[in-house]
């Protein structure tokens, strides 16, 4: 299969924004560790924030949170049987009921 050929405009767009998105994630995650910003506030829905995190690694918000290393986030990945690799809108509706519950998002 052949990639697409696009311009060198369209390239440096979507590089740029890839930057741009990958620096807003981390300041999510940098707000969340803090105690600046509601863990539970980035799943009300049409959060302008919605587009940002939902290619983030699910198991990446949750080691953000004060208090969850590494280990105790892939335990709660476990227990909610959830694999690492999913990204936030990847979950299953199921997936996202027992992850709101786990962690009392309404």
């Amino acid at each position: 299969m052949a990639f697409p050929n696009i311009s060198k405009e369209k390239r440096d767009e979507g590089l740029k924004k890839a930057r741009h998105y990958k620096t807003m994630r981390a300041k999510i995650k940098q707000s969340i560790k803090k105690g600046q910003a509601g863990f539970n506030s980035f799943f009300i829905s049409g959060n302008s924030h919605t587009e940002i995190i939902s290619n983030m690694k699910l198991v990446e918000l949750i080691k953000s949170i004060p208090g969850i290393g590494n280990i105790k986030a892939q335990k709660i990945m476990r227990i909610l049987s959830i694999s690492e690799r999913k990204t936030i809108k990847g979950l299953s509706k199921k997936q996202k009921e027992n992850f709101k519950k786990y962690f009392k998002i309404d």
